[in-house]
């Protein structure tokens, strides 16, 4: 018994394979010459004669084109420096903080109003597990959210954060 009939418990799977693979071969060679097998199914893949367009609408937070509107990626400088900008020109009433954790690419906001926590903001790398600082607010009842600075094709436009933003507190 030769592999593929260990592997799928058939003797002759192998004879099988091989006649399969013999005719797919023959199909191929003889399809120049019109002796499809009567039982060979063709097919055809439908032209769209329209062209296809990738781009998403401006201020869209997310699509292979950079929308119009203010953004991580247009703002010219680092992530961190883009978010701390909108928290402090749109969230004036609570007092924002920032800090690296050891050991991570990261940056987290933490929003507080009256003395006390009210969100965090999680910057994180796609690569990262947002799971631990999720957790801790959920365990102290602190909104929370996170946004990812380096995932393909997440522009974090300006809008797009402070809604997100707004909604988690």
């Amino acid at each position: 018994m030769g592999f593929l009939g260990k592997l799928f418990g058939d003797d002759d799977i192998e004879k099988k394979a091989k006649g399969f693979f013999d005719g797919l071969v023959n199909s191929v060679q003889n399809n120049g010459q019109n002796n499809t097998p009567s039982n060979a199914q063709t097919y055809s893949t439908p032209v769209d004669p329209a062209p296809v367009q990738s781009a998403a609408p401006s201020g869209v937070s997310w699509g292979e084109v950079m929308p119009a509107e203010e953004n991580q990626f247009s703002f010219g400088g680092s992530f961190d420096e883009y978010f701390e900008k909108i928290y402090r020109e749109e969230f004036s009433d609570f007092s924002v903080t920032k800090e690296f954790p050891q050991n991570r690419n990261a940056c987290i906001f933490t929003f507080v109003k009256d003395g006390r926590a009210v969100l965090k903001v999680e910057v994180i790398s796609e690569k990262s597990s947002p799971y631990k600082i999720k957790r801790e607010c959920e365990q102290m009842g602190i909104g929370y959210t996170r946004f990812y600075y380096d995932h393909h094709g997440w522009w974090n436009t300006r809008s797009y954060v402070i809604e997100r933003t707004r909604n988690a507190i």
